[in-house]
């Protein structure tokens, strides 16, 4: 029996696009898998077929678009109009993938909830609040969750890092990594500014913190499986994440009882602060004294094949399918 009919958004016009492309395939198919009526839809481009479908199911994630490519399909994107059509309109629920810029800083969410169509994921708020690092990071002091010292740069002001390395550079409002740089002297904090601001005009500069990485999903107000990541990369980056095949990621995650109770209460704190609604997931990282930091929460997680979120799920004993399934049930009911 056919459940309900899901529109699964995806695309979009930020460097994340193919990742967002690849997760809408992939959670078109396993709704399908649970006996919905899915459709693939590009926020640009429409609906898309099954042969495209099935391309971004089977195919390894590309580079990033380049910027003139992002405008032009930026320049070409009707949202108002997509959201009257017949593909979105007609959907008991929508199920937006989309991340990055516009999909996961509430302005996709405030178009959904004026006309009135459920969705999956974080609202407004808790979209933006989880969007913005520097924002998150000031209510994770105010709510007792663990995060390395910071600052916040913005674009045209002069910033001087004083000799303190290494730091980590990042856009203020990015994700996958993108335009982040590991920088140890003056020189490289010069051009991992110039590198950050060219995807957002707020820059944060963290300390760097030397540890093992972990993530961890969650699902309503359960916690997930932890995982660790292992690359031979620098840190974690788009290529990493995405591209290379020597990152490992272990799940569950080789850790002491001390540090599943530490993540799950940050998790949870993490979650609540930010106003996450239905799913997300938090990285985080434990220094060489087993104190555990938090990076950032996602409130649009990647959900490709090889996806952390889905790993998180998978390894806490809920199938991909089975997973996506949750997540509608809870839109469905308007379970917060």
């Amino acid at each position: 029996m056919v459940k309900s009919r899901v529109t699964v958004l995806a695309g979009g016009f930020s460097p994340e696009r193919e990742v967002s492309l690849a997760s809408g395939a992939n959670v078109a198919a396993q709704l399908r898998m649970s006996g919905y009526e899915a459709i693939l839809v590009d926020l640009t481009l429409g609906r898309l077929d099954e042969a495209a479908e099935r391309q971004y199911c089977r195919g390894a994630i590309r580079d990033t678009p380049s910027y003139d490519d992002l405008e032009q399909l930026r320049a070409k994107t009707d949202v108002f109009g997509l959201i009257q059509s017949r593909d979105v309109s007609d959907a008991d629920l929508v199920f937006p993938v989309i991340h990055g810029a516009f999909g996961e800083d509430g302005h996709l969410q405030a178009i959904l909830d004026a006309a009135r169509l459920p969705y999956v994921g974080s609202g407004v708020l808790g979209q933006a609040l989880a969007m913005n690092k520097d924002v998150s990071k000031n209510l994770f002091v105010q709510n007792g969750v663990p995060t390395a010292a910071w600052k916040r740069v913005q674009l045209g002001v002069e910033a001087v890092q004083g000799g303190r390395y290494p730091v980590v550079v990042k856009p203020a409002g990015a994700g996958s990594a993108i335009g982040v740089s590991i920088c140890r002297n003056e020189e490289e904090f010069r051009e991992g500014l110039r590198r950050a601001v060219e995807f957002d005009d707020e820059v944060v500069v963290e300390d760097y913190i030397k540890g093992r990485e972990f993530t961890v999903g969650m699902l309503g107000d359960t916690v997930l499986a932890i995982g660790e990541i292992r690359s031979s990369a620098t840190f974690f980056d788009y290529q990493a994440k995405y591209q290379a095949a020597s990152t490992q990621e272990i799940f569950p995650a080789d850790v002491s009882a001390d540090i599943v109770s530490a993540a799950q209460d940050a998790a949870r704190r993490a979650a609540d602060a930010l106003r996450i609604r239905h799913y997300c997931r938090m990285d985080f990282i434990v220094d060489q004294s087993n104190q555990l930091f938090v990076l950032e929460v996602n409130a649009v997680p990647g959900m490709t094949a090889k996806s952390l979120y889905p790993q998180s799920a998978a390894a806490a004993g809920l199938p991909f399918h089975v997973l996506c399934d949750r997540l509608c049930e809870m839109a469905l009911a308007k379970k917060v």
